[in-house]
């Protein structure tokens, strides 16, 4: 009678591994990308942080020059898919003599899949980040990149 249970529960075992395995290696693979999204997440925003910074201080003259200068310096090495928009805002006297400005820089990345696993969870994700900004120090007239023709154009890394 031992022997005759045994065999009828031969199989049961590669049942339940054919079941759990998928959902299994589907959980490490969501863990994976989840990871990967939340790495890309820090870099739009690092990306954000560093092109108001440089436009904040007025550092270049160009907007181009800011976003060349942004996609260097962000971690995933500013990917192709990321957009750069620094748009002026409006100008307002001081009352010393100087303006003030205030500006916003807008980083867009469209999610890019490290496994391709679960695509249909996080595939068309725009990861983004909006940062509105001063220009910290008071200058005569508007910051040098303030009338370059590229304001408020998106601008994708090279």
């Amino acid at each position: 009678m031992t022997q005759r249970f045994s065999r009828s529960e031969r199989g049961a075992a590669l049942v339940e591994m054919a079941i759990v395995v998928p959902l299994f290696v589907m959980l490490v693979f969501g863990m994976i990308e989840a990871g990967w999204a939340f790495a890309q997440a820090n870099d739009v925003r690092h990306g954000a942080r560093e092109a108001a910074r440089m436009a904040a201080v007025n550092d270049l003259d160009s907007v181009v020059q800011i976003t060349t200068e942004t996609c260097s310096r962000m971690e995933l090495g500013g990917d192709p898919n990321t957009a750069i928009t620094l748009t002026p805002g409006a100008a307002n006297d001081d009352g010393n003599g100087g303006r003030n400005a205030e500006a916003n820089v807008l980083v867009e990345l469209s999610y890019q899949s490290l496994t391709g696993a679960i695509d249909f969870a996080f595939g068309g994700l725009t990861i983004r980040s909006d940062i509105d900004f001063r220009v910290e120090q008071p200058i005569n007239g508007d910051a040098v990149w303030w009338g370059d023709a590229n304001a408020g154009v998106a601008q994708s890394c090279p």
